[in-house]
């Protein structure tokens, strides 16, 4: 096993690494490689932007997002919000991958924070890959085909404005066409758009956080609200208590190191911010079933013991 830590990158990390990009203006980014920002394969970088990875070739690009392993095919993409995380990227043919990558001011104007966007917005953290190839993407296609034109041609007066328009409708048709694709049991009810808005900002604070943050008064202050008031929001439009939320992400999240790396308990315990590994066992089995150590102890027989 090894260590493996995490850190944040924003869209203002990407001017970091000149060669790697294909255009860049103040919000969107279009590179052909990843593995020089990532670093080291076995350290993991969570999102503080949205990035699209496209694979046109013919080997797969195999990738950890979120703490799960996911193989993105020939003509397929990963669609990956802020808070995701992503780690192990490897693939035989760099070339053949694309990756756009947007900040968050331009996804707030492009889109509007409605229950179908904040729908697929839960959907993709679980479900980040997906095929354009088929006939029901075509549009997405075209959009991508007409991207690369875009950004491959002499530039002229109006090339940024272009450019931006065109991303626009290749993001709004990705979100229209996964909004079909959500099941009727992840979807959440919209009573009133403030709410909305609440919710948006309450998912993307706990997506960004490393698990060690679990209670709703703490999320509650960082966003300016009352946790009376942010509970009620969040009820209201996903169903869920923040509680609810707010563990279920930290249980993914020491899930993530218990696989990925050799921590102790009492060293998993302190990163967390448990008092002691007893409480740090107790959380984990009341949410899971079964302890921290069993759980890696599975991890290691369905890997062949090696991590």
């Amino acid at each position: 096993m090894h260590t493996e830590d995490t850190k944040s990158i924003c869209f203002e990390d990407f001017k970091k690494h000149p060669l790697f990009i294909l255009y860049m203006d103040n919000d969107i980014a279009f590179l052909n490689n990843l593995t020089q920002i990532t670093g080291n394969s076995k350290k993991a970088i969570r999102l503080d932007c949205c990035m699209i990875i496209f694979n046109e070739g013919n080997e797969s690009v195999h990738c950890k997002i979120n703490g799960e392993e996911y193989s993105i095919k020939k003509d397929c993409c990963a669609i990956l919000p802020t808070g995701t995380t992503i780690a192990s990227y490897r693939t035989r043919n760099n070339n053949a991958v694309k990756f756009t990558v947007v900040s968050k001011r331009f996804l707030s104007e492009i889109i509007c924070m409605n229950k179908e966007t904040l729908n697929v917005i839960h959907y993709l953290y679980d479900n980040p890959v997906h095929s354009i190839a088929q006939k029901a993407s075509r549009k997405l296609y075209l959009y991508k085909e007409l991207l690369m034109t875009l950004i491959n041609e002499e530039p002229h007066a109006y090339s940024k404005q272009t450019r931006r328009f065109h991303f626009a409708g290749l993001f709004c048709e990705m979100l229209a066409q996964l909004s079909h694709l959500v099941p009727e049991d992840r979807r959440i009810e919209n009573r009133n758009n403030r709410s909305t808005t609440i919710v948006h900002d309450f998912i993307e604070a706990v997506n960004a956080d490393d698990g060690s943050h679990r209670s709703v008064s703490y999320f509650a202050d960082i966003l300016c609200y009352s946790a009376k008031h942010l509970s009620y929001s969040v009820k209201q439009v996903t169903g869920k208590t923040p509680s609810q939320i707010i563990n279920a992400h930290a249980v993914s999240r020491i899930k993530y190191n218990l696989k990925n790396t050799n921590m102790s308990m009492k060293r998993m315990a302190d990163y967390f911010n448990f008092p002691n590994p007893s409480f740090f066992g107790k959380f984990f089995k009341t949410h899971t079933g079964i302890s921290p150590m069993q759980f890696r102890e599975l991890e290691e027989k369905e890997q062949g013991g090696i991590l």
